[in-house]
């Protein structure tokens, strides 16, 4: 797919993290195209959507030491994951004498995809190669031609290295075959005498005729050297190469596929001593998680580090097929997956740290950078300060990171039967096709195929732009954007509220949240770790007050990394709506021990807090609700006040017209809604773009469309719960969108304020 050129982005940014406390520091992180500088200041953002149907674009400019002019910088960002070797003694540098042997399983050993495996290539071009080269380990520095590496190029398995001031190489005839998995024997002689590389098909408890059916067979070449090598600069990498950029260190000719089994052993008088011996499936960890930390087994304790997030908790070449916990079978899992288009951090210096003020309320804030009369917004919140308050919003943060960037309108088959629509085209979508390095989503495959299970936080987030709007819409905000119509409203409301996001109450759980009176969710809550979701059990069972005002909330595990708060990972099992899924024994989160898949396939299912779960999703329209017959009930009194019986709900919205829609939650005991919640109001005609959702079929049957299925809607629910607490839920993403239509005078905002007042009164809910 050709890219569509952008001009009007000049300036990009991200911070080291999304949320910080007054009194805390935040380093932002920025790069000019073309621009020679550009300013910053520091903005609160009240409301994001700047279409003529709401409020429009609102900020308010604060003065801080941020302000003013900075010179512009360009600094690449070069995706591609690898394991750097801390090698202080340089034992890796000079190969002779080694014997190296790595299983390598390639998922793209001659980048021969089909279009459809991906609509961009992220390009790590080398001089010192020709054709498409990736990585399996090694030194060489392509800008000197010096040191080593033992390479796929055009799918053959390559050693180069640097001899007598030329580079040589030793190069099998046949190209690997994807998806197989094959042992890697390099010999270089400890002095004079010949270089030999071996190519071995493996064969293992799940592929044991699989080799000789595809008419794999062993290969070997040689070739004599008599000089001495001339060793790089460069670290020693597993998975990809080193090269400089404006003073960094990137990578460069990334593998696509698996690593593993890796080790190197040199001769000596009596035969062969070890050098290192990685193990990617061992954690020193207590827990037995597998982060960023790679063991050397050897004497020479050569630990290396893992960078930009490969997937780790995959099946190596002695994998079984019986266990799938990577911690209770280490060696099955001695593999590491790369991607040449993995990103877990930009790694751009430092451009300016912002110390937040200790007086800074509570909210959503934003660096507003501006080069050439074009603004960027790198958006970051403020957590609660030393004032109390009663109210407090939980900004869906791993929601913002699993959708980050996502390219899936575009990118994805048969979008525009998904969707009932073209999609369209908004300018930071152009940005996206333009800036392909800037990462994927976790609703995107990468460029061999894979899902994409990590997301990152230290990189620009064009999709967390204030005024975003995203293609697969038909009309309206999404993730952020949406949720400032949220944040408008209680401004409109006089309702001072604090500023919460997903990894701090992952982090800090219950005690984050016990002060509060009301907790307040943004309109797509999707992705959550288990201490949220206790936590925010645990809140209302002691009293407090739940407004969860969105749909498809609770659904799918998430987790972040302990080590790397700013990574979120999420890996997709064989159940329920998912754009891609892990395969058998790697689905488990190598980052909290977490199995992937859905809460309510856990035990936890958001019926049992909330009281609606997922029913199904369609982007063409949405619609309004209707008043029930417990929506009369006595209990719910407060919630209609100055709403009429007979009213249609929200029949208007810059969300696709109506407050029912897009992705939506019905009411289910069967999965654990109490007893006693009282079903308000449930949604008008839907489309047969709205379907259900896969987690409920067990068949294909005709009929599940939105004008066929009962279980296609949307409903409000309110519940008192035992202690005094309880919850209101609307099961919509669409419903934010009304909350401001004719200025707040309507009886979507009515509604919620009613809601909204009662639950900050101290009186127990009944």
């Amino acid at each position: 797919m050709s890219s569509p050129t952008n001009t009007n982005q000049k300036v990009y940014g991200y911070t080291d993290r999304l949320s910080a406390r007054p009194g805390e520091q935040l380093t932002l992180h920025v790069s000019c195209e073309a621009a020679d500088s550009y300013a910053a200041s520091v903005v609160q953002l009240h409301h994001g959507f700047d279409g003529s149907a709401g409020p429009g674009f609102q900020e308010t400019v604060l003065t801080t030491r941020v302000d003013g002019t900075y010179p512009g910088q360009h600094y690449e960002c070069r995706p591609g994951s690898f394991v750097e070797v801390n090698d202080p003694d340089r034992v890796l540098t000079d190969p002779v004498g080694f014997e190296v042997r790595a299983a390598i399983f390639p998922t793209l050993p001659r980048d021969d995809r089909s279009g459809t495996l991906g609509a961009y290539r992220i390009s790590h071009s080398s001089v010192a190669f020709h054709g498409e080269h990736q990585t399996v380990l090694g030194t060489w520095d392509a800008a000197t031609s010096t040191g080593w590496a033992l390479t796929l190029e055009d799918g053959r398995p390559t050693f180069v290295w640097s001899e007598s001031g030329r580079s040589r190489t030793v190069q099998l005839d046949t190209a690997l075959t994807a998806h197989h998995w094959y042992e890697l024997l390099l010999q270089v002689p400890a002095g004079d005498g010949e270089v030999t590389l071996t190519c071995n098909p493996l064969k293992h408890a799940m592929d044991l005729v699989a080799p000789a059916a595809a008419r794999l067979t062993p290969e070997s070449a040689g070739v004599r050297t008599e000089g001495r090598l001339k060793a790089s600069d460069m670290p020693f990498r597993i998975g990809a190469l080193a090269a400089r950029s404006d003073s960094r260190l990137v990578a460069t000719s990334a593998f696509n596929g698996k690593i593993g089994g890796v080790q190197i052993q040199k001769r000596v008088s009596d035969g062969l001593e070890s050098v290192a011996r990685w193990h990617f499936g061992r954690s020193e960890r207590p827990d037995g998680l597998l982060l960023s930390e790679v063991v050397d087994d050897s004497p020479n304790g050569l630990d290396g580090r893992c960078v930009n997030g490969p997937v780790r908790g995959v099946t190596g070449p002695t994998f079984q097929g019986l266990v799938e916990d990577f911690r209770v079978a280490p060696d099955e899992y001695d593999a590491i997956h790369f991607h040449d288009d993995d990103i877990a951090d930009a790694d751009w210096p430092v451009a300016l740290t912002f110390d937040v003020p200790e007086d800074l309320a509570s909210g959503v804030y934003a660096f507003r950078l501006t080069a050439d009369g074009r603004d960027h917004h790198v958006p970051f919140f403020v957590g609660p300060g030393q004032r109390a308050r009663d109210v407090a919003v939980l900004f869906p943060t791993g929601t913002y990171l699993a959708y980050a960037n996502d390219r899936i309108a575009f990118e994805a088959d048969s979008m525009e039967m998904l969707l009932g629509h073209t999609p369209i085209v908004h300018s930071g979508d152009l940005d996206l096709q333009d800036h392909p390095e800037f990462g994927r989503s976790c609703y995107e495959i990468h460029n061999d195929g894979s899902g994409v299970i990590f997301s990152t936080a230290r990189r620009p987030l064009i999709t967390m732009q204030p005024r975003y709007r995203a293609s697969f819409m038909s009309e309206g905000p999404w993730g952020l954007p949406a949720d400032l119509c949220i944040a408008h409203w209680l401004d409109e409301a006089g309702c001072e509220f604090d500023a919460l996001t997903d990894e701090t109450l992952d982090i800090e759980g219950y005690d984050l949240i016990s002060r509060y009176r009301v907790i307040i969710t943004g309109s797509h809550p999707e992705y959550m770790t288990r201490a949220e979701l206790d936590a925010l059990a645990e809140f209302t069972a002691a009293g407090g007050r739940l407004m969860y005002l969105g749909g498809n909330g609770f659904y799918a595990t998430t987790s972040y990394d302990p080590e790397n708060r700013h990574v979120v990972e999420v890996r997709r099992a064989d159940g329920g709506t998912r754009p891609h899924q892990s395969p058998f024994a790697e689905r488990r989160h190598t980052t909290s021990g977490e199995s992937a898949g859905l809460w309510r396939n856990k035990g936890k299912a958001p019926e049992r807090l909330v009281g609606v779960g997922m029913s199904a999703q369609g982007f063409d329209r949405c619609t309004h609700y209707q008043r029930l017959e417990d929506s009369f009930d006595a209990r719910a009194a407060f919630i209609f006040e100055g709403i009429g019986a007979t009213e249609l709900l929200g029949d208007f919205g810059i969300i696709g017209g109506g407050a029912a829609g897009s992705e939506i939650d019905l009411y289910n005991p069967s999965l654990g809604t109490p007893p006693d919640t009282l079903v308000l109001a449930t949604s008008g005609p839907l489309s047969d773009n709205y379907l259900l959702v896969a987690e409920e079929l067990y068949e294909q049957l005709p009929g599940l469309g939105g004008t066929e299925q009962p279980s296609v809607r949307s409903d409000v629910v309110y519940a008192a719960l035992d202690g005094g607490g309880g919850f209101f839920s609307v099961g919509s993403i669409a419903w934010t969108g009304s909350l401001s239509h004719n200025e707040y005078e309507n009886n979507i905002a009515r509604l919620t304020t009613n809601v909204l007042r009662r639950f900050r009164d101290a009186e127990p809910l009944k």
